[in-house]
């Protein structure tokens, strides 16, 4: 007789059953180019393929390490390049590896090719391969060359309005980053110090922009503005790295419980619309103990049985919001016991996040 599985541990590769070389959890997303090879570490979860956006030169070989990080029974997605003749179906918890050579130029959509939930068409992304010898014109710049003055001086204060709320961010990290003293942990500070450096080169752009307004070249200007966002990109990704780093470094130690939480957590496939701190494809979880009666109870009733609470007005309130709902992902009562552990040393440290 067989005894069969609903679902992987995550990250199994099913042909040894073992954990994959590939597996990704949510926020672990990545691109590695090594030499001419492309590795990309996804993941897919309703609603959506992340990374959503990967560029590659024409001739290169490319590997997605895709995880599914759903835990609910039969949640499986599946997932195919266009024109490249490549798929794989990964049942819940399930890790793949595609590889395939970036013979064709030009945008080929990724998808999901199972009907997995009515936010099944937001599960794409794509895939841009470029000819290394060629020069391409940028859309954008296309599209400046078609506007009125009054347009491209609305596009300039879109761009800059964008850059200002951008920098705040930076700001706001770079501020906690000095409060917790992130010299103190080598790896930080060297995260820290790339995130400068990139910084640093915002001032030049800055001048350039300035100058280019002032000479009237409103389209040379936001050129340069968008020089200036790129480098805040890189700036905050790495920034936001080094906080998340240094946010274990300064919190109150985690018990053991809590700690086997956070790993049933991610091991659970929760990240993959929670992200503690911040609101994503699913609430943020900072307080969500507080705002129920009974929160111990309310969150464990939830997790073990979610279609119970549907009706909640502030379940219905978030099923609307998100148009989503919270999946079933299989915990045991251990795992939820440890996860509202988890929640309870997120609320101790709330002021971190």
């Amino acid at each position: 007789k067989l005894h069969t599985h609903v679902r992987y541990k995550m990250g199994t590769n099913p042909f040894t059953g073992e954990i994959h070389e590939g597996k990704t959890l949510a926020g672990q997303e990545k691109i590695v180019r090594k030499g001419n090879h492309v590795y990309i570490y996804g993941t897919m979860v309703r609603s959506h393929i992340n990374p959503e956006r990967v560029t590659v030169n024409k001739g290169d070989t490319v590997t997605f390490y895709l995880t599914n990080l759903e835990r609910a029974e039969d949640e499986t997605h599946g997932f195919t390049v266009d024109h490249y003749n490549v798929h794989a179906s990964l049942e819940p918890g399930k890790t793949v590896a595609l590889t395939f050579k970036a013979d064709l130029e030009g945008v080929f959509p990724y998808y999901c090719t199972e009907f997995c939930s009515a936010l099944h068409l937001e599960m794409m992304g794509y895939l841009m391969v470029k000819d290394p010898n060629k020069k391409y014109t940028a859309a954008k710049k296309l599209k400046m060359a078609a506007m009125s003055p009054e347009q491209l001086k609305k596009e300039y204060d879109q761009t800059v309005a964008v850059n200002d709320a951008t920098d705040k961010v930076i700001q706001s990290v770079v501020k906690f980053l000095k409060d917790n003293h992130y010299e103190k942990y080598p790896t930080i500070k060297a995260l820290v110090e790339d995130a400068l450096d990139q910084y640093g080169k915002i001032a030049e752009q800055k001048k350039k922009a300035d100058e280019a307004l002032k000479a009237g070249d409103v389209e040379k200007a936001i050129l340069f503005e968008n020089m200036i966002w790129q480098y805040m990109v890189k700036t905050a990704d790495v920034g936001i790295r080094a906080k998340d780093l240094l946010v274990k470094k300064v919190a109150k130690p985690m018990s053991e419980a809590a700690a086997r939480g956070e790993e049933a957590f991610n091991e659970g496939g929760c990240g993959g619309c929670h992200v503690i701190g911040k609101v994503s494809s699913g609430p943020d979880l900072t307080g969500v103990l507080q705002r129920h009666e009974n929160g111990e109870k309310w969150v464990t009733d939830f997790i073990m049985d979610p279609k119970t609470k549907f009706k909640d007005p502030y379940v219905e309130s978030m099923i609307n919001y998100f148009n989503l709902r919270m999946p079933n992902q299989g915990m045991k009562e251990e795992q939820v016991k440890d996860i509202v552990e988890y929640l309870k040393w997120i609320d101790e440290n709330s002021n971190l996040f």
